[in-house]
């Protein structure tokens, strides 16, 4: 027995050493993204397809997949976001995905750490939402995770393999902080700061909101302060309120305080927009 014993010890010895140090065939992959305020990080490992088909096969329809390979996927907010409309709180979940031939269904799952879908339970789904596929712009041999076409303080995140490929929306609160922050300075605090105006109403003016409140704000700046920078934007709200003239005159004393700081950029702009506003005067 003791013979045998030695002999099997011997032959594992063997085989353990004879085996060879292999790279991964589904690399690992860490993605992070600054959205906003917020910090996303994405954990995931991604298959090839060689020469395989992906979904309908390899990976069916209508059954859940862990979104990649090995141990499931994992995505982390550092704050409260919206996920496809949906707030999703700071944390770390696992994504996983049930891919259907026109439309896959995406999980936010509350337990991170599985190996696959074994100890997956819907019990456990912190978010679930439909999504459309759609055939994307080449061909992904390797599985991809994206975060792309960044607006304001949103993004997509993209999902593609093979010809397919899914997206969905995220969307951080940084909208939400500035607007909470310019009314505590502003309303609260009664800070007089010719910059906090001018940052304020240039915030309102790049993001679409009360023309006129930016409009006081920038004024207000514009009275504290002889910058070139607040008269152009003073001038560039009243062009976006149809003042033609009253833009030309602002935009003429943002002019005259570039040249003399010798504002090269500035001076630049301002006769690109006192062309285009001239026309438009007409």
């Amino acid at each position: 027995m003791k013979f045998l014993f030695t002999f099997l010890f011997s032959c594992a010895a063997l085989i353990s050493q004879a085996q060879l140090n292999l790279p991964n065939a589904s690399p690992d992959q860490e993605l992070k993204q600054q959205l906003g305020f917020t910090e996303l990080q994405i954990k995931y490992s991604r298959p090839s397809a060689r020469s395989r088909v992906i979904f309908g096969d390899l990976v069916p329809y209508d059954e859940i997949w862990r979104t990649g390979a090995h141990d499931a996927t994992t995505i982390w907010f550092s704050d409260s976001i919206k996920v496809n409309g949906t707030n999703v709180p700071s944390d770390t979940f696992s994504l996983f995905t049930i891919p259907g031939k026109n439309e896959w269904t995406i999980i936010l799952n509350k337990v991170a750490e599985m190996h696959g879908t074994s100890d997956y339970a819907q019990n456990n789904d912190q978010l679930r939402f439909k999504v459309k596929t759609e055939k994307s712009a080449r061909f992904y041999e390797t599985f991809t995770i994206e975060i792309n076409d960044f607006i304001k303080n949103g993004a997509y995140v993209y999902l593609m393999w093979e010809n397919t490929q899914v997206k969905f929306a995220i969307e951080s609160y940084a909208d939400q902080k500035v607007m909470a922050e310019i009314a505590e300075r502003i309303n609260v605090k009664k800070e007089e700061k010719p910059s906090l105006f001018y940052q304020a109403s240039l915030y309102y003016f790049n993001n679409s909101k009360d023309i006129n409140q930016a409009y006081e704000w920038v004024k207000i700046a514009t009275s504290k302060a002889q910058e070139a920078g607040y008269f152009q934007l003073q001038a560039k709200i009243e062009a976006s309120q149809g003042r033609f003239a009253d833009a030309l005159a602002t935009l003429s004393k943002s002019t005259e305080l570039a040249k003399a700081k010798k504002l090269e950029p500035v001076l630049k702009a301002n006769e690109k927009l006192a062309n285009d506003w001239k026309r438009n005067k007409k």
